[in-house]
């Protein structure tokens, strides 16, 4: 409902004269601790600007479902304008972003129903993930890099339609680029203020290293770009720079506007594809991190594998429905784990009333998606790790649709989120089909509090995968 009485605002939180809450910050705890002091909706003011924050699981089904064509909207600041040039899948704003939203999904959509499908895309990636963790031999090791080059070599492997060996120099060169770019974003939130101190000397805000990041990795992807202009299209293709091509030449034919679907568009689509999926690749690292925390967890999910699936070849997506368990470990590490506790900023587009209260046309708004995934009323002791609470009196899977707020909702939810969840089922259960994932030998248990740089982070770590010893009795379940 739109309203222009401004009487009733979102309680205020405190701050400093001019500056306003500048020291805020996006951790869960604090996010949580604002939320119980304020309730459902409370204002931060930062060098002027107004900030909605919004929890609760039915406030953000509000204002993400409801009036989502009000609140998805980001606001023209520099990151969007400056290295996402307002294109792509996140950088892009109102017509552009619709249509260029609409043909990423019809891409993904494209590539599902044909004969490599999005399963393919990811089981590929299985068998050499798989003999990468053998051949650490049971030692101590970090499998983050490892994780991180699976990941990416999927997404990438949709973008340009192959795969790269994992130990390939572009493929490694990709990973570096993309991921030191992600987590240099959060800080540079000051530009979006004060966009002049860009030229503070010394690139004390990374300015120049970002811009650096950004051009290589659209020179990696301009170099597939090429590739594929110099290869006759074969029929199936589906890739997104072939499914460019297409919807360019069709555009073209039928004298529509290319506005969004210039040459340069598809380099940015390409890198807001790679740039927005961290959230795949903290999901992946925060699952082996709680079962290295929960053996008891690990066992049940091997137990589940050999009785429904066997060990002569991995899990697909047609045994999910035979393995509630390890479905519900998933959908427990994503609530648990919060790895986007807060949306990026978006931005009011008319004024509304949510929750009795008056929010002004042009606030900025931040979604805060871990209130949903920690709220004691729906998830019972949410600080403990138990999968068990996705698992009804039948043994079937149940509520997981509660923890689908972390791809966010409405509009502008993750158009990879299937995707997403694939990887990590079939990623994770080949993983504990193969392995037992221990903790080094005389050292703690990494820590399991995280840290937060934009998003909720792991702190480095070590795991032992030692090769487990399998059972011939309970070998294949066709």
């Amino acid at each position: 409902m739109s309203s222009r009485c401004y009487g009733n605002l979102p309680p205020r939180e405190p701050g400093y004269p001019l500056i306003g809450n500048v020291g805020f910050k996006a951790e869960i705890p604090e996010i949580l601790n604002l939320w119980q002091k304020h309730g459902d909706l409370f204002t931060l003011k930062v060098f002027g600007q107004t900030i909605i924050v919004a929890c609760g699981h039915q406030t953000l089904h509000e204002m993400l479902e409801k009036h989502g064509e009000y609140c998805c909207e980001h606001p023209c600041v520099y990151g969007y304008t400056e290295y996402f040039e307002s294109s792509g899948i996140i950088g892009a704003f109102e017509n552009v972003w619709y249509v260029q939203r609409k043909f990423l999904k019809d891409t993904l959509t494209s590539i599902d129903s044909g004969g490599s499908n999005l399963e393919t895309h990811v089981a590929n990636e299985v068998p050499d993930f798989i003999n990468h963790v053998e051949n650490s031999g049971g030692q101590p090791f970090s499998i983050d890099e490892l994780l991180k080059k699976s990941h990416y070599n999927i997404v990438s492997s949709i973008i340009f339609g192959k795969r790269f060996e994992l130990g390939d120099a572009t493929l490694t060169r990709l990973v570096e680029l993309v991921y030191e770019s992600t987590i240099n974003t959060p800080d540079q939130a000051v530009l979006s203020f004060f966009e002049w101190m860009k030229y503070l000397p010394g690139d004390c805000l990374k300015v120049r290293r970002q811009r650096y990041l950004i051009d290589q990795i659209l020179a990696i992807i301009q170099q597939e770009v090429d590739e594929h202009k110099k290869v006759e299209e074969k029929p199936n293709s589906t890739d997104l720079i072939y499914s460019f091509f297409k919807e360019q030449e069709r555009r073209k034919q039928s004298n529509e506007n290319l506005v969004g679907f210039q040459d340069r568009d598809l380099l940015l689509m390409g890198y807001g594809l790679l740039l927005g999926s961290i959230g795949g690749i903290l999901a992946l690292q925060w699952a082996v991190l709680y079962l290295m925390h929960h053996p008891k967890v690990v066992s049940r999910m091997q137990r589940e594998i050999e009785e429904n699936v066997g060990n002569s070849r991995p899990p697909t997506m047609a045994d999910k429905p035979r393995l509630p368990y390890c479905q519900a470990v998933m959908y427990e590490v994503l609530r648990a784990a919060s790895v986007i506790q807060v949306s990026p900023t978006h931005c009011i587009s008319t004024d509304l009333t949510i929750n009795g209260y008056h929010l002004k046309k042009d606030s900025w708004i931040l979604f805060a998606f871990c209130t949903v995934n920690m709220d004691p009323s729906i998830f019972k002791e949410p600080e403990t790790f138990n999968p068990d609470r996705f698992i009804n009196e039948d043994g079937q899977v149940f509520g997981f649709e509660k923890v689908n707020v972390s791809f966010s909702i409405g509009p502008r939810n993750c158009v990879g989120e299937q995707l997403a969840k694939m990887e990590m089922f079939l990623l994770i259960t080949a993983l504990v089909q193969k392995f037992d994932i221990v903790n080094e030998a005389d050292t703690p248990l990494p820590s399991l509090e995280g840290m937060y740089d934009g998003a909720h982070l792991v702190i480095p770590y070590k795991a032992c995968l030692k090769k487990r010893v399998q059972s011939s009795s309970l070998n294949t379940s066709e």
